[in-house]
């Protein structure tokens, strides 16, 4: 096995590692922000829109990174015959 096959199977281990996290803190995120935007508020005026919009911007950031590790882990399993 060659080094550069080598290192190609460790980039897809990163990646597949960094996209579970990744995939985990979203899902986190958005209960997070159902919390924070709850419909069931008495009045709209106690929501705590600041707090959801900072947690929804974290939110977007992440699904772009997901986005873009599953095209390099699709790549990488292609690469490999996965």
């Amino acid at each position: 096995m060659n080094i550069e096959h080598i290192q190609l199977k460790g980039q897809l281990s990163e990646a597949k590692s960094k996209y579970k996290h990744l995939d985990t803190e979203a899902a986190g995120l958005i209960i997070l922000i159902r919390t924070l935007l709850n419909p069931f508020e008495e009045e709209t005026t106690k929501l705590d829109i600041e707090k959801a919009l900072v947690q929804f911007q974290r939110l977007q950031t992440i699904i772009l990174e997901l986005r873009i590790l599953k095209e390099k882990i699709q790549k990488l399993e292609e690469y490999f015959g996965k």
